[in-house]
């Protein structure tokens, strides 16, 4: 193939030298294809009667067009970076509940904390192990 339609023809590849507007089309790309395809099986699913089904992929399909737009959006720079929003809105959920780890270090100045206490304490023996220990005890 001579160099002059090698150039003209358009690759499949992608390159890592692509922009973040390039990114994120491709992103919006591949929501509106889903879009369009949960529409397609809302109506088929509308059409068989199951209604139900129909709504929830309507609702899924209208969730995927907006995350579409929204992607449309960043790459000709009107908002920000959407998944960075999205991960900004759950940090607060996520931390709410977080309780760093404390590990209790024990100085031999107070007294042991009850939970490391009931770790350490050993059952008594039970009655298999009390009559080997007999027998044992009679032939050592």
């Amino acid at each position: 193939m001579p160099e002059n339609e090698s150039e003209k023809t358009q690759s499949g590849y992608r390159f890592k030298g692509r922009s973040a507007s390039e990114d994120c089309l491709g992103v919006a790309y591949i929501h509106h294809k889903e879009a369009k395809q949960l529409f397609e099986s809302a109506r088929l699913a509308e059409t068989e009667g199951r209604l139900e089904e129909a709504r929830l992929l309507n609702d899924l399909a209208v969730a995927r067009e907006a995350t579409a737009v929204e992607f449309e959006k960043t790459a000709r720079g009107e908002t920000k970076d959407p998944i960075v929003g999205e991960i900004l809105d759950w940090q607060e959920d996520l931390c709410s509940g977080f309780e760093p780890y404390k590990p209790t270090f024990i100085t031999g100045d107070e007294p042991a904390p009850l939970q490391l206490v009931a770790e350490l304490y050993q059952p008594p023996p039970g009655p298999l192990a009390r009559f080997v220990a007999w027998v044992g005890h009679w032939f050592a």
